[in-house]
């Protein structure tokens, strides 16, 4: 009895680490598509900003990518963009603010070896 155990014991152990070591493996190879660059546009956004840049890290963490976050954001923004900054030094990443979206990036274009995605963030204009 105490044999059967023991075995059943290993098979679960070793079927363990060969799926660790299969996701680690894919975790190392790198990305064909290089890196993608998120511009962000807050709007004021306090209560909510935190839970998005953190999905939106995690998001880019498990597909392999690598990632820039610019904020499009002006002076009334300030306490949002302040909360990103702090997530992202958190994270051990620089953040770059432009103060109007440039209008060749409007359309998220995916240029070269790397992608932009614009996450407006804004209402909706009626």
């Amino acid at each position: 009895m105490v044999a059967h155990l023991t075995m059943i014991l290993l098979i679960y152990f070793l079927a363990a680490m060969a799926v660790h070591a299969m996701h680690q493996r894919y975790l190392s190879r790198p990305d064909p598509e290089g890196y993608e660059q998120i511009l962000l546009i807050p709007s004021n956004q306090e209560q909510r900003i935190e839970g998005i840049v953190r999905a939106l890290c995690r998001e880019l963490f498990y597909r392999g990518k690598s990632f820039t976050l610019t904020v499009v954001a002006d002076r009334t923004e300030a306490e949002t963009v302040r909360i990103i900054e702090k997530l992202m030094l958190r994270q051990g990443m620089e953040l770059s603010y432009l103060s109007a979206v440039p209008t060749d990036m409007e359309q998220g274009n995916q240029t070269g070896n790397h992608s932009i995605r614009l996450i407006d963030l804004r209402e909706p204009k009626q």
